[in-house]
C-alpha cells in the first residue's frame, strides 16, 4: 500500500488560538435551567449561614458553585477546579464573582459546621524517627517531619450547624421532590421510603471518625432515608455507629418532610434491610403511622425453627425460578413476638431448594411486617395473593438501592473529602442536594425514552459539548456545536432544555 492510500494524517500538533473562546460544558446549561428553575439560590440563601461582609465570597458564592460543579463530575472541595478555570463556563453559571479556591471553599464549610480552623501548633506535631525511602528514580525520598493530630472525638458540627443542615436538605427535597410526577416515588399506591447505611472508605490516619469495620477497613458510615430517588435525610457518623439506633432518629427528623410531599391521605410504606428489624425502629415507624416491610434474617435462628414447624397445608408453592437456579420455592405467614418486642408481628417466609443441591434441602427467608390483606390493593391481591405479593413489594428494595450510585459513583461520594468530621457533614449536605438536582435531571427532565438515564452517561452524551456563549441584553445565549453532533442528540437536548424551564 502506497502512503498517498493512507487516510490517517501522519503526525498531530496542537496550538492554542487566542481568538477562540469556547467551555467545553456548553451542555451545562441544561444543568444551569434546572437549578434556576429550582430557585437553588435562594434556598442556599434561606437556610444557609451568611459569612462576614468583608469576606470576598458570601455562602452563596461557594456553595452554588460546588453543587453545580459536582454535577459536573467535579470530586471533593477541589470540584470547582472544573468550572474555576474557564470563564466561559463561568459565564454559563453565573458566576460574576468567579469560583473560590478550594481553601476558601474549606473554610466556607468550616464556618458552616461551626468549626474553626485550628492553628499550625494544634494539627500538626513533629514526627518520630523514619527509615529513609527510595523514590522510583531510586534517590532519597524528602521525609515528612510533622504528622496530623487527630483528636481522640470526632469534630461533630455544632448543634445549630447540623439543624441548619437539616433544614436545607429538607427544603432542596420537598422542592426537588414537587418537580417530579407522583408515579416515580409511588407503587401500588404506596409512597415507598427506603432506608440504609453504607461504608464510605477512608484511607491513611488522620480522619477523626473513622473506625474499624467487620473486614478490618477503617470507614465513615452514611445514613439515608429516600423517598423514591428523593433524599429526604441522611447523616454522616462514624463508622462504628449502630444503623438500628440510628435510622430511628432520621425517621422521627424527616416525619414532616415526608408529610408534606405526600399530603395528608398520602400512604408511606418503608423497606428495610435485616439491620433494621429491632423494636425501636418499628415504633418510630408506627408512630408516623408508615407501614413497612423489613428482612427478619436478624432473627433467622428463632424463625427457622418456627418454619419448620408450621403444617404443610399453609405452604404455598411459587414455582422454581431459573435466573436464580432455584429448582423449586413456596411461602407462608405466621406470627412471632421476638424477644423484647410487646406485641407479635407478622413473618412472612419464603423458601427454596437450588437445583444443584439435592431435593429436600431448603434455604429459608424472612420478612417481617404488619400489613394486613384489607391494605392491600384489592385487586393485586387477588392476582398475587398475600404472601407472594408482599415478597414482590420487597423485592424492588434492590433497586432503590441502586440509586445510592448517582450519589456514591457519579458525584464521587465513596471517599470523604476531610479529616473532620464536621466539614465532611455540610460537604455531604450539600452532595445530597446535587443528588436530588440530579434525579429531577433523570426522571423529571430528559425525555421519557431516556427517563432514568444514570448521570454519568448524561454528562458524556449531553453535557460535555463545546460550546461559546453570546449576551444580548439580560438574555445569555449558548451556542452548542451542532455540527459534529448527531441530530437525535441535538433534539433528545432541545427536548430536556425546554422540560427544564418548567420544572
Amino acid at each position: 500500500m502506497k502512503k498517498g492510500n493512507l487516510n490517517r494524517p501522519q503526525a498531530v500538533k496542537a496550538k492554542f488560538d487566542q481568538n477562540f473562546t469556547a467551555s467545553p460544558y456548553g451542555g451545562g446549561a441544561l444543568i444551569e435551567r434546572i437549578l434556576r428553575s429550582l430557585n437553588l439560590q435562594r434556598i442556599i440563601k434561606r437556610h444557609l449561614p451568611k459569612r462576614s461582609k468583608e469576606a470576598d465570597y458570601q455562602t452563596v458564592d461557594c456553595v452554588y458553585p460546588l453543587i453545580a460543579s459536582l454535577l459536573l463530575g467535579g470530586r471533593g472541595i477541589s470540584a470547582g477546579e472544573s468550572l474555576r478555570h474557564s470563564k466561559t463556563t463561568m459565564s454559563i453559571f453565573g458566576l460574576k464573582k468567579g469560583v473560590p479556591s478550594p481553601s476558601t471553599i474549606y473554610r466556607t464549610l468550616c464556618e458552616m459546621a461551626g468549626l474553626s480552623e485550628r492553628p499550625w501548633d494544634e494539627t500538626y506535631k513533629k514526627r518520630g524517627a523514619m527509615q529513609l525511602r527510595f523514590n522510583l528514580e531510586g534517590k532519597e525520598r524528602r521525609v515528612p517531619t510533622m504528622r496530623r493530630i487527630v483528636p481522640e472525638e470526632p469534630e461533630w458540627g455544632t448543634l445549630k450547624s447540623r439543624t441548619m443542615l437539616e433544614d436545607f436538605t429538607a427544603s432542596v427535597a420537598r422542592r426537588c421532590a414537587g418537580a417530579l410526577e407522583r408515579f416515580i416515588m409511588r407503587m401500588h399506591g404506596w409512597y415507598v421510603l427506603f432506608g440504609d447505611g453504607t461504608d464510605l472508605e477512608v484511607k491513611g490516619e488522620s480522619f477523626d471518625a473513622a473506625r474499624l469495620s467487620r473486614d478490618g477497613e477503617k470507614i465513615l458510615r452514611l445514613m439515608s432515608l429516600m423517598l423514591g430517588p428523593i433524599t429526604v435525610s441522611h447523616d454522616i457518623l462514624p463508622g462504628n455507629v449502630d444503623e438500628g439506633v440510628w435510622l430511628p432518629k432520621l425517621v422521627k427528623r424527616s416525619k414532616q418532610t415526608v408529610r408534606e410531599i405526600v399530603g395528608k391521605k398520602g400512604k408511606v410504606l418503608s423497606l428495610l434491610d435485616a439491620a433494621f428489624f429491632e423494636n425501636n425502629v418499628v415504633k418510630e415507624l408506627e408512630k408516623n403511622k408508615w407501614a413497612y416491610i423489613i428482612c427478619a434474617n436478624q432473627k433467622r435462628g428463632v424463625l427457622q425453627s418456627l418454619a419448620l414447624e408450621q403444617p404443610k397445608e399453609i405452604w404455598e408453592d411459587t414455582g422454581g425460578d431459573e435466573k436464580r437456579k432455584w429448582r423449586c420455592s413456596q411461602v407462608c405467614v405466621f406470627t412471632h413476638t421476638p424477644q423484647d418486642w410487646d406485641r407479635p408481628v407478622t413473618i412472612v417466609c419464603r423458601r427454596w431448594q437450588k437445583e444443584e443441591e439435592l431435593a429436600g434441602c431448603w434455604h429459608y427467608s424472612f420478612l417481617g411486617t404488619r400489613i394486613e390483606p384489607e391494605d392491600l390493593d384489592r385487586e393485586t391481591l387477588r392476582r398475587y395473593g398475600y404472601a407472594p405479593l408482599i415478597w414482590l413489594l420487597y423485592s424492588t428494595k434492590q433497586g432503590r438501592e441502586n440509586h445510592f450510585k448517582t450519589p456514591l459513583i457519579d458525584l464521587g461520594l465513596h471517599h470523604p473529602p476531610s479529616c473532620r468530621l464536621g466539614v465532611n457533614q455540610v460537604f455531604y449536605a450539600l452532595a445530597m442536594a446535587a443528588s436530588n438536582v440530579a434525579m429531577v435531571l433523570r426522571y423529571r427532565v430528559m425525555p421519557k425514552q431516556m427517563r432514568g438515564m444514570h448521570l454519568f452517561r448524561i454528562r458524556e452524551i449531553f453535557i460535555r459539548i463545546a460550546g461559546y456563549i453570546r449576551k444580548g441584553g439580560r438574555i445569555l445565549t449558548v451556542y452548542l456545536a451542532g455540527g459534529d453532533i448527531p441530530l437525535w442528540m441535538q433534539d433528545v437536548f432541545n427536548q430536556a432544555h425546554t422540560e427544564a424551564g418548567r420544572v
